[in-house]
């Protein structure tokens, strides 16, 4: 009995199966009731359905909501369907479809080995190709990734009577390297040892195709090669080993990947062979693709453990990072300071610190890493230590924001910069500062004003040598100063509007508290409410300051 067409199922979580066209029309869609039901809202009741006309079978939509895909392609009438053409319904996180035709699976050609065969002059190949396919079930039986390609090249010798095989892996840069080689005896061959067919291999790995040559005259003009010839090679094949090829998908414009090369299969003999059969060429292509399967799964559990990994790493560096902030702040008669900083993602690019200098007087800084993610994290940390270092010395401002510029100008690279704004405050509400390219904080006077701490200085770490100026402004009792990172200021909401200063000197005005920490959390509850739930794009770190007066008249209202 002929064997039906096959569908190839992938559904979300990446679980395969396969499901024959036994029935026509074949329907496909979320209803039940459907010859296949796939279990996803997004997806039409009637999505699509397969017909079959004189032997050729078509793909139809329903007038879906999303409408149906051929190779990336919507399709608006009847579409033919050709063996390995990918199916999808227009998202790219659902189920996918890989219409297999009439290929055999392993499980189909174990099945027509196992059946008793006639004592015929084809026993021979399949008693080979028993042993083949008994070698295939194990690919999903737990062994290690050398065992499994070991076992793939065993057999795989076996079935084309050659002397040796070789299975070469891709690298990270697309070259190909023996990963196993074994000869007809089951037996391992040394990797630095191994001679192979350069120009076959790069052939192979060049136009995605077998090459298949054998005393028949397959391909008889590959014999002219000199790999070829010196290594007196009669039969050579060679079969690349392919991941699934895959629907990717950008906005609303769906697309198909070429499929990516894991290896390749490669096996020679120095003694002419029979032709290879269809059923040789079947098997051979069978197992590449069950390999495949196993290259990959192994790859995607190796970057799954090495993402791991990292995360475990990350979660460490964003704990050490919050451990380096600030415990406590400062609380005394003449100054109340609090501060915060939230991270866009697990490590972020914002510091700040506070530096008790003694006599009564506080520095404050505010640093902002150019970029984000692990790299900015790290120099923010750094620079934090850097700056707190330096700034405790006590020495003039614009001497130390010079020292810590020098450090970074040396130690790190061109496009690894920092904006950073650093001011001390005295008992007398004197306030010198140095603004490093930072965005300016605001100063909101007692009497509602506010005004911004301007300044024309680069940012650290961007041109060596680089001077730094001082200023510097006298605070009254009651006033507040807010020291922020552009993740405050340019916040974004569902329309990509930004909250902006304007609304920040806003909120400033409008403030009646009492403290540092009703003023942040007043800040932090207006952008909340201004993004409206909107990814956060920055960091955002804020530093707020209440200078109380002199000791000597704290509680007094200027």
């Amino acid at each position: 009995m002929a064997r039906p067409p096959r569908l190839l199922v992938l559904d979300p979580a990446g679980t395969r199966r396969e499901v024959p066209i036994a029935v026509f029309p074949f329907r496909i869609g979320r209803q039940t009731g459907n010859e296949l039901t796939l279990r996803d809202s997004r997806i039409s009741r009637q999505q699509a359905q397969i017909t079959c006309a004189d032997g050729v079978y078509f793909l139809e939509d329903q007038g879906s909501r999303h409408g149906t895909f051929v190779n990336g392609q919507r399709i608006a009438g009847p579409h033919t369907l050709k063996a390995k053409d990918s199916l999808d319904f227009g998202m790219p996180d659902s189920f996918k479809l890989v219409y297999l035709g009439d290929e055999a699976t392993i499980e189909e050609l174990i099945e027509q080995v196992e059946k008793p065969a006639p004592a015929t002059a084809g026993t021979q190949g399949l008693y080979h190709l028993g042993v083949l396919l008994e070698v295939a079930r194990t690919l999903g039986s737990g062994l290690s990734l050398e065992d499994v390609l070991a076992a793939v090249l065993d057999a795989a010798i076996r079935l084309t009577r050659t002397e040796r095989g070789v299975l070469l892996l891709a690298d990270s840069e697309g070259a190909m390297k023996p990963a196993v080689a074994r000869d007809a005896k089951g037996g391992s061959l040394s990797l630095n040892e191994l001679k192979i067919s350069s120009g076959v291999l790069k052939r192979v790995a060049t136009s995605r195709r077998e090459l298949i040559v054998s005393d028949t005259g397959d391909e008889a003009s590959i014999h002219q090669q000199a790999s070829v010839a010196s290594l007196s090679l009669l039969t050579i094949v060679a079969i690349p080993i392919e991941k699934l090829p895959v629907i990717a998908a950008v906005d609303v414009t769906i697309t198909s990947e070429e499929a990516d090369l894991l290896g390749v299969l490669y096996l020679d003999s120095r003694s002419p062979t029979t032709a290879f059969t269809d059923i040789d060429r079947e098997v051979l292509h069978t197992l590449t693709r069950e390999a495949a399967n196993v290259i990959e799964n192994a790859r995607l559990f190796a970057a799954s453990r090495d993402k791991a990994r990292l995360d475990h790493e990350i979660e460490i560096a964003s704990q050490i990072q919050k451990e380096l902030l600030p415990k406590t702040f400062p609380q005394t008669a003449h100054v109340a300071v609090t501060g915060s900083t939230l991270a866009c993602h697990s490590v972020g690019g914002d510091c700040f610190d506070v530096v008790s200098l003694g006599g009564g007087r506080f520095g404050f800084f505010v640093g902002d890493v150019a970029g984000k993610g692990i790299a900015a994290s790290l120099l923010a940390t750094l620079l934090q230590g850097v700056f707190y270092t330096t700034a405790a010395l006590d020495i003039p401002l614009s001497e130390a924001t010079q020292r810590v510029n020098q450090f970074l100008c040396e130690r790190s690279s061109d496009d690894r910069y920092a904006t950073l704004f650093y001011g001390v405050l005295d008992p007398a509400g004197n306030l010198e500062y140095i603004n490093a390219g930072h965005v300016p904080p605001l100063l909101r006077r007692v009497s509602g004003d506010v005004a911004e701490l301007t300044s024309s200085n680069f940012p650290v770490g961007m041109f060596d040598g680089a001077e730094f100026k001082s200023e510097r402004v006298v605070l009254g009792a009651g006033d507040y100063l807010v020291i922020y990172s552009d993740g405050v200021s340019e916040a974004k909401n569902m329309k990509e509007d930004m909250f902006e200063q304007a609304r920040l000197s806003e909120v400033m005005r409008d403030f009646s508290g009492a403290s540092v920490e009703e003023l942040a959390e007043t800040i932090r509850g207006k952008v909340r409410e201004f993004t409206g739930g909107a990814p956060q794009a920055d960091d955002i770190t804020m530093v707020i300051v209440q200078y109380k007066g002199a000791a000597q008249h704290a509680g007094v209202s200027a």
